[in-house]
């Protein structure tokens, strides 16, 4: 793949498979083919955008709400992050209840979603 900057417009080419992928939904949805690479490039900025904040405010949560929230993305109940954690089931939900807040999150199934939405296998590393 190459680019090409031209004022206020960018040039690329891509491969021949690509190409006609997107050619082929453009086409099914009715648009352009460049209209619909605009919408995708467009949108895919705007979620690496979003994953860079979320990782960066995981990033500085404090290190047991670091714990706390890795627990809670593999799904563990709080019952279950509280032995894993040697704490009570209470300590444990203010510390979801912190990194939930950091994160503008209302649920620890939101927290689950939306790294999984966006890619993020935090939990892991």
């Amino acid at each position: 793949m190459w680019f090409l900057r031209r004022p206020r417009r960018l040039v690329f080419e891509v491969e021949a498979e690509l190409s006609d992928q997107l050619r082929q939904v453009a086409r099914a949805s009715s648009r352009s083919p460049e209209a619909f690479a605009v919408e995708l490039l467009a949108r895919a900025l705007r979620q690496e955008a979003l994953r860079s904040q979320v990782r960066s405010t995981l990033d500085a949560l404090s290190p047991r709400q670091q714990e706390v929230a890795r627990l809670t993305a593999r799904g563990y109940t709080n019952r279950q992050i509280a032995e894993a954690l040697v704490v009570s089931p209470e300590t444990v939900k203010t510390h979801v209840r912190h990194a939930l807040e950091k994160l503008g999150l209302r649920s620890k199934t939101e927290l689950r979603l939306l790294l999984l939405d966006l890619g993020i296998r935090w939990w892991e590393g």
